[in-house]
């Protein structure tokens, strides 16, 4: 069990490295969105949802035809948005499906571009597409090294029979010793949520491995998918249109059959087919971060009379409800304000867990190695990357942020520089740890992150209103909290690398060679001898 703890956490370890801190960024995606766009108007309240569908229903009609679905988002407090989202899908001229989205003002009209940013999304997709490969690729990379993950968290718990103790040690200055104990206490300190998220990572992508099972039940022909939907979780074939007009329900006594099915539920997702045709439904959903499950509330209507024809309430209904609850638990839409700091806070130190793992391990192995000249080069090779990969990723992140503030407004395929400059600085880090000794690689890198992430804040004050000194409530003035917070975990992330450098930069260990007086001097990131 300890070869299986070790091996499989290793084969994955930076890719899961990657997933989990991406992930734990993008798990503020929302308010990153807001941070990212600062050009944005604030957020709107509102209390009757029936005006602003409205807006959205007429915009369609008056500017487009051929319309086979239109579905309309309406702002809520956690999407710190003050538009009407819509999406809709139509046919052109030649028969071809074209889809658009937009956002619009509560007034009927388009709202105004902000700057093209990835936003918080593409962080949050990142961590299992991967971005740069083909989607189906990304999720069989990320489905792998979750399994493995798995493996390793069970081989983990079997292996250190002290589990529960060790939490409780926590010596530094130890060389080895200490990342031992480092890697203990954030691997016991957050083991359910790990074994949560893990575990629900997997169900969220198992569909991708068990595509010969749907093959052998099902066959492999177009209506496969259709049928396998349709069975699993519930998603009905979509109707053809008839060719007969009516116009759609009135939304309002819509509304009122779904304050009577769900009271004190917000409506804020309606889905619309084929309007304008007999055979056109309407479905509202509620919202979606209410319940632990990941399937919202909502009610479908027959488009022209007003009919309810299905009816999902929040009740166990079948195995799918398994995959929604687990698929709820590891998005976390459901938590409240300091739930969701947790959340954040156990994604990173399950971060932690790994890099001290990845560590821990080429210490132990320099160790192991100490005659063999190759395999002590190629060790090396591996102790530098990791500087690279633990220390580097993290500046790569805030330079993401540096991009979206720094990066011309008018530059072409500007979200998409936002990434790459991402990546280019992680690169940029990684070519320097491998000309740098570790010890100095770790004091350089770490203060490097620590400096970043301090700076962006002053950035933020720099080149837009929204910082600081206008975001934090104060006596007579609400301030937003959603923006404020994204500086201040800045500098709460900026504290913990300074803290680190200076760790990483005291030389605690003085070893005495045997037949030799000279002392050696060993960095806490290099174990003695």
């Amino acid at each position: 069990m300890s070869w299986a703890h070790t091996w499989t956490g290793l084969l994955f370890g930076w890719v899961l490295y990657f997933m989990f801190l991406t992930g734990s960024a993008g798990y503020y995606d929302s308010e990153l969105d807001a941070w990212m766009e600062p050009e944005r108007a604030p957020a709107i309240e509102y209390s009757d949802p029936l005006p602003l569908m409205n807006v959205a229903k007429k915009h369609v009609e008056e500017n487009y035809s051929n319309v086979t679905t239109f579905s309309i988002f309406l702002p809520y407090e956690r999407s710190f948005s003050p538009y009407i989202r819509v999406f809709l899908m139509y046919q052109d001229g030649e028969g071809k499906t074209v889809r658009e989205d937009m956002e619009l003002l509560t007034d009927g009209t388009i709202a105004p571009e902000g700057r093209d940013t990835g936003g918080g999304q593409t962080l949050y997709r990142m961590h299992w597409t991967f971005h740069y490969v083909p989607r189906q690729v990304g999720e069989i990379i990320a489905g792998l090294a979750t399994i493995f993950m798995f493996a390793a968290i069970v081989s983990g718990i079997i292996t250190h029979k002290k589990i529960f103790k060790d939490f409780f040690t926590l010596r530094f200055s130890k060389g080895q010793r200490s990342w031992l104990d480092a890697h203990n206490v954030v691997s016991v300190m957050t083991l359910p949520f790990q074994i949560m998220i893990t575990f629900s990572g997997i169900l969220l992508i198992v569909t991708t491995f068990f595509l010969p099972i749907f093959v052998a039940q099902y066959g492999y022909d177009e209506t496969t998918v259709a049928t396998v939907s349709e069975e699993m979780f519930g998603v009905k074939p979509p109707v053809e249109r008839s060719g007969v007009e009516l116009p759609l329900a009135d939304f309002s006594d819509l509304l009122d059959k779904f304050e009577t099915e769900f009271p004190g539920e917000p409506m804020v997702y309606a889905l619309i087919t084929n309007p304008g045709d007999e055979t056109s439904t309407i479905k509202f959903h509620g919202k979606i971060d209410q319940s632990i499950m990941r399937d919202t509330p909502h009610i479908i209507f027959d488009g022209t009379t007003g009919t309810i024809t299905e009816l999902l309430t929040r009740d166990i209904r079948n195995t799918s409800s398994f995959q929604d609850i687990f698929e709820g638990l590891h998005e976390g839409l459901f938590a409240g304000p300091i739930l969701r700091i947790l959340y954040f806070i156990s994604g990173l130190l399950g971060a932690g867990m790994i890099a001290t793992g990845l560590v821990l391990w080429t210490t132990k192995r320099r160790q192991k190695l100490r005659d063999n000249e190759k395999a002590q080069r190629n060790l090396i090779i591996i102790e530098r990357l990791n500087v690279g990969v633990v220390a580097g990723l993290a500046t790569a992140i805030a330079a993401y942020f540096y991009a979206n503030r720094l990066l011309p407004i008018d530059l072409t395929e500007r979200a998409e520089w936002e990434v790459h400059i991402l990546f280019l600085t992680w690169l940029t880090l990684i070519l320097h740890s491998l000309v740098r000794k570790p010890s100095k690689a770790w004091v350089e890198q770490l203060a490097i992150a620590a400096i970043a992430f301090a700076i962006l804040p002053v950035l933020n004050a720099a080149t837009t209103s929204l910082h600081l000194g206008n975001t934090l409530p104060m006596p007579g003035r609400p301030g937003d909290m959603a923006l404020a917070g994204v500086d201040l975990w800045f500098l709460v992330i900026a504290a913990g690398f300074a803290y680190a450098a200076h760790k990483a930069s005291k030389k605690h260990h003085i070893v005495t060679k045997p037949n030799n007086s000279r002392q050696q001097e060993t960095s806490a990131l290099e174990p003695a001898e």
